[in-house]
């Protein structure tokens, strides 16, 4: 008897811990990524957002959804409007991300079909490398993501097998970003000394307003193989977050220029959440500022040399910008 007890007070204690299951109706779901947002995003106040307006407009349409289909549209909608690439929704059958109106039909394969000769790939795939057939002294490495761990330290096998070049151009055109330590990883093997690159600030409080202060990004020497020689780094507008802050470190290392396009301007390091309904999103947590205290969130990051692509380049095999990089680290 006093074993069931126990029991049943140990049931009852678990359940009061736990407390009820999250509603899972149309509205609370809502209210729930409405809030969270409200709490925790970081760009209402440097984009011009009025949150609460658009509650005003988007609860009553979740309100009255009719379907779950129709839910994760109206969320969506909502969500569309912070124009934020880091800002995403996934459902079980649905999913969505914002698109910035001026991504770019880029094709990756021109350079090592044109211009690269000895052309290696690294063990996982993350580093595409070899010589310029320009110039066979200037070294190519192209970087298509930031993303999974594990595998920068092959940045000092490509090191190794590029031994002798005079200059190397690093490509991550097209890198939609990754993990940001990746970047910083990559860019330490071409760093003279340790250098503060950029600056964040975390959204910390209830008010829009509320942020921590300045936290300092650095970048320092490390790995087994170190490049110290002119770099240039080709940079497009399908740059973004991880991808931006790997220009951002280059840039501030002596020996390097950024040459192409202005990158895509995402920024917000985001943190991955669960709705009640299982469904999840990403919200951005912080602003990201350059040494001079300039935020580049939708807006992007200027090369030091604005190549621009035609058209026709891609049809003709043409890669202007690869092109007036290597010329741009050849002598005479």
């Amino acid at each position: 008897m006093i074993a069931l007890v126990c029991v049943a007070a140990l049931v009852a204690c678990t359940d009061w811990v736990i407390g009820p299951e999250p509603s899972t109706s149309s509205t609370a779901i809502f209210d729930a990524l409405w809030s969270d947002f409200d709490a925790h995003y970081s760009f209402f106040q440097l984009k011009g957002i009025d949150w609460d307006s658009l509650r005003t407009v988007y609860r009553p349409l979740a309100a009255h959804a009719s379907s779950d289909a129709e839910l994760f549209e109206t969320l969506a909608g909502m969500l569309a409007e912070l124009h934020d690439v880091h800002v995403t929704l996934n459902g079980p059958d649905e999913s969505y991300h914002w698109d910035p109106p001026y991504r770019i039909d880029f094709d990756s394969t021109i350079a090592f079909t044109r211009y690269v000769i000895d052309a290696h790939h690294s063990p996982s795939g993350h580093l595409h490398y070899g010589r310029c057939m320009l110039d066979s002294t200037v070294g190519y490495i192209a970087i298509p993501m930031f993303t999974d761990a594990g595998w920068t330290h092959e940045i000092d096998d490509v090191l190794d097998s590029l031994a002798g070049v005079r200059a190397i151009v690093i490509d991550v055109r097209g890198n939609g970003g990754g993990d940001t330590q990746n970047a910083v990883n990559i860019a330490s093997r071409f760093a003279d000394s340790a250098r503060t690159f950029a600056y964040v600030r975390y959204r910390n409080g209830p008010r829009h307003s509320d942020f921590t202060a300045d936290i300092p990004e650095t970048v320092a020497p490390s790995g087994a193989r170190r490049f110290t020689g002119p770099v240039v780094v080709l940079t497009n507008r399908q740059v973004f977050s991880a991808a931006e802050e790997f220009v951002l470190a280059m840039h501030a290392l002596p020996t390097v220029t950024t040459l192409g396009d202005t990158t895509g301007g995402g920024s917000g390091n985001p943190l991955v959440r669960e709705l009640p309904n299982g469904w999840t999103y990403q919200i951005s947590q912080w602003i990201e500022y350059t040494p001079q205290g300039k935020t580049f969130e939708g807006v992007g990051l200027a090369p030091d040399a604005a190549i621009p692509v035609f058209p026709q380049d891609r049809s003709r095999g043409i890669d202007r910008q690869l092109r007036s990089a290597v010329r741009r680290l050849s002598p005479g």
